[in-house]
């Protein structure tokens, strides 16, 4: 019986002991995304030449994840139509910085870089 005991007590301690990485991976996620929000908006502040050229070289298409929107904080201007692709409410006016997403090769969320539409040569 006490074998018994000690086999659950194993499996509630690695049930909290996943649910903690798992939180944790989420505080990270979020965390690296706002400081890499900042930085991308100082960045383009100090280098807006620089980012128009590269702008240019950047391939592909958007793939209307709606991920980069909610990369941290989720965009109150953020929707999704009938086929779970996202919507911007304020397409027609929206900031500078969401179209500019990516504007070069280092300016992608690291968790979103694998599976977003645009790419550079450079990568």
């Amino acid at each position: 019986m006490p074998e018994f005991i000690d086999k659950l007590e194993i499996k509630k301690i690695h049930r909290i002991l996943q649910k903690v990485q798992q939180t944790t991976q989420k505080i990270d996620i979020f965390c690296s995304a706002l400081l890499f929000q900042a930085w991308r908006r100082l960045n383009y502040v100090f280098n807006k030449r620089e980012i128009s050229t590269s702008i240019k070289s950047r391939k592909g298409d958007c793939l209307r994840c709606g991920r980069c929107c909610h990369a941290s904080l989720k965009c109150q201007h953020l929707d999704y139509d009938e086929n779970g692709l996202s919507l911007c409410k304020v397409y027609d006016q929206k900031p500078l910085m969401c179209s500019l997403y990516p504007y070069n090769e280092k300016d992608y969320f690291y968790h979103l870089k694998p599976t977003c539409g645009y790419q550079y040569d450079d990568e």
